[in-house]
Order: structure tokens, then sequence, then C-alpha cells
């Protein structure tokens, strides 16, 4: 894996948001720093090689490891929280064989759940899918639980998942 901008292609064919929608955040940069602390570049470039293979399908993960990470970058993108890995041994296929090659620069026995940031809580995903702020982020006037949601089109698009096919240059699929 390379860098953020790869990042993001990756991130928008695994959440199903625009590029521009995941820049807009300002979080590409420390979540792509993040998984490749707690996940290693040999296990983010197979999920990318994984992705790239489907080539606008959904994509075929080649192990349970991948798919596991997959999941955690979906996870990471939506709540802003990383949902942890299993541990090494859990790389193995579902009949017991060993799996893809780990990366031994990772040490995933502290590996565990935890929030990112309070921005990245403020920026998940989950709240532009039904056009809300997430709770406790913004001061908000006293009755506006009264009120219908106010959806904002923010600077990467509109909210809300993407439409489409995947939005990757020529080359990077």
């Amino acid at each position: 894996m390379t860098g953020t901008e790869e990042f993001l292609f990756l991130s928008a064919e695994l959440t199903g948001f625009g590029v521009g929608q995941l820049s807009a955040t300002g979080l590409a940069d420390t979540y792509r720093s993040l998984v490749l602390e707690r996940a290693g570049p040999n296990r983010l470039d197979r999920l990318r090689a994984a992705v790239a293979a489907g080539a606008g399908r959904p994509p075929a993960f080649p192990d349970e490891s991948v798919r596991e990470l997959a999941r955690a970058v979906v996870h990471l993108w939506y709540l802003g929280t990383w949902p942890g890995l299993a541990p090494a041994d859990a790389d193995r296929t579902a009949d017991g064989t060993a799996g893809a090659p780990t990366d031994e620069r990772v040490d995933r026995s502290a590996d565990g759940p935890f929030v990112v940031s309070s921005r990245a809580y403020a920026e998940g995903l989950v709240w532009r899918t039904f056009g809300a702020r997430a709770p406790g982020t913004i001061p908000q006037e006293h009755g506006s639980w009264s009120l219908p949601p106010s959806v904002e089109e923010p600077a990467g698009g509109p909210p809300g998942p993407r439409r489409g096919a995947a939005t990757a240059p020529a080359g990077q699929r």
C-alpha cells in the first residue's frame, strides 16, 4: 500500500462513499496510518489486491484475515472506532491451513477495540447515512429535538453512499 490517495480509493470501494466524501472528513491520513500500524503493509496490500481484482464487483477475499481487515476498515470509517483484529493465529483459512503470510512487524497482542478520536466519532459515516450529526458534537437550541434532521451537503458531495461505479483512475484498479 502506498499513499493516502490509494487508501482513499480502497476505502471508497469498501464503504460505498465517494473519494471526495471520505477526503472531506480529514481523516484519511490518520486512518491509513492506523491500518498500517495495526494490520501491516502486507495484509493491507492483500486487501487492496482483492478489491482491485473485483473491478467494480463485490470483492472476493482470498482468506479470512483479508475479509476481517475489510470489515475493520469499513467499521473504522463508519463508526470512527478501530474494532481490533484477531491474533495472528486467526490468519488461517477455514480448513485450518496456513493463510497468507503474516507481517512480522505487527504486534497484535495489544490490539483491541478503541475510539480513534472525538473527531473520528463526529465524522463517522454512519451519521451521514441518515442525515444527522453525532450526538453531543454540536450545540443545539432548546427544542431542537422536535425538528426533523437537516441534511447538509458536505464538501465532497451529497450525503450518503455514492451512486454508480468505482471512481479509481485507470491503472489503479
